[in-house]
């Protein structure tokens, strides 16, 4: 297939950017013949640049000049709902594409809480959703079937998120905390989490504990075992999840697993997890992740599990992840989900100006 991305902001930070989830899909699908081009949009004051497989944009009417006819000619064009500017792309994007049209949501829960509150006047509306023909969400459960119900969405698919293990491997970091939690947290697992690891924490005076990615919510109430801890780049995960004996995996919230739950597994974590419906579809509970349903749950594992179980769960984590939730099963995935939309009824989208 030819197949074109619109994806984030471009990053001029060294390895900032080949990390990203839309170039990482681009990247597994390529390798499986796919020719993909990645559109971005340059940061401000940067030149624009361009490439078979990368190309930068500086505005809407930029990306409509030099882009409108590979958008226009391709069998696939997936619109990323972090793009800036996302409800005019996206409608540009089902205007002019002929192809098969995807929005691609990595933060469904976002999506369906901003959409409640109407605060954000450029935000997607059903009335855009409706325009694409397959919805990739990262909810599962009733969710999307309410997006096909309720919004009117064509097909909406539950499509988590996938690993490249080029840069989620284990690593062979010394122990340094007993429990520690990475990435940031919708306001109820916030609670959750503070719950949890911070009633460890107070709970076992010995232990040592460390919180990374919320650094300015942490204030001098907070117990004196909890360490705090900057975000670490990509390249520093395996490391730093590596010393820690548990990791704290929170949902982004109910039938909504995080990139933080795969990407801790495929470092070889041992992982304690909330209950969501949904999990054990995911990993094995009890054999690949920990459940806990209060903060004594938590202080169980930590204290009473022997050290050879520990370390089999995590062995046990990684193995999952690499046979069912890597980014190149995911590009199989996009793959199947297009098929399955192109079998449907025959669709194309009006071409119209951008004017």
């Amino acid at each position: 297939m030819d197949i074109v991305f619109l994806g984030p902001v471009c990053r001029p930070i060294a390895g900032a950017q080949a990390g990203t989830a839309p170039r990482q899909l681009a990247k597994a699908l390529r390798r499986r013949g796919h020719a993909v081009l990645v559109l971005e949009r340059g940061a401000p004051g940067s030149r624009s640049e361009a490439s078979s497989t990368v190309a930068t944009y500086q505005d809407l009417a930029d990306l409509h000049e030099r882009f409108h006819s590979r958008v226009r000619h391709a069998d696939l064009v997936l619109v990323d709902a972090d793009v800036p500017q996302v409800a005019d792309v996206s409608r540009w994007a089902t205007n002019m594409a002929a192809g098969l049209t995807v929005f691609w949501d990595r933060d469904t829960p976002r999506t369906l809480a901003r959409h409640a509150l109407r605060e954000d006047p450029g935000c997607m509306t059903p009335e855009l959703f409706a325009d694409y023909r397959l919805y990739l969400c990262s909810s599962g459960g009733p969710v999307p079937r309410q997006l096909e119900r309720e919004w009117g969405v064509a097909r909406a698919r539950v499509f988590l998120p996938g690993v490249d293990t080029e840069f989620f491997t284990p690593g062979s970091e010394r122990t340094r905390w007993d429990l520690g939690h990475l990435g940031p947290l919708s306001a109820e697992r916030w609670g959750l989490m503070k719950r949890w690891l911070l009633g460890a924490a107070r709970g076992w005076s010995e232990g040592r504990f460390v919180l990374a990615g919320m650094v300015s919510a942490v204030d001098d109430t907070w117990p004196t075992n909890v360490a705090r801890h900057e975000v670490p780049s990509p390249g520093e995960h395996a490391g730093f999840l590596g010393a820690q004996r548990f990791t704290l995996a929170l949902s982004q919230a109910e039938h909504t697993p995080g990139a933080n739950l795969f990407e801790a597994a495929a470092c070889g974590a041992a992982l304690i997890c909330d209950t969501w419906p949904g999990l054990e579809d995911v990993f094995a509970l009890g054999e690949e992740v920990m459940v806990a349903h209060t903060e004594r749950d938590v202080l169980r594992y930590l204290l009473a599990m022997p050290e050879a179980d520990r370390r089999q769960l995590g062995v046990r984590a990684r193995a999952r992840v690499l046979a069912e939730h890597t980014v190149a099963h995911r590009a199989v995935q996009l793959e199947q989900y297009a098929n399955e939309a192109d079998r449907g009824a025959a669709w194309m989208a009006p071409v119209r100006s951008l004017n």
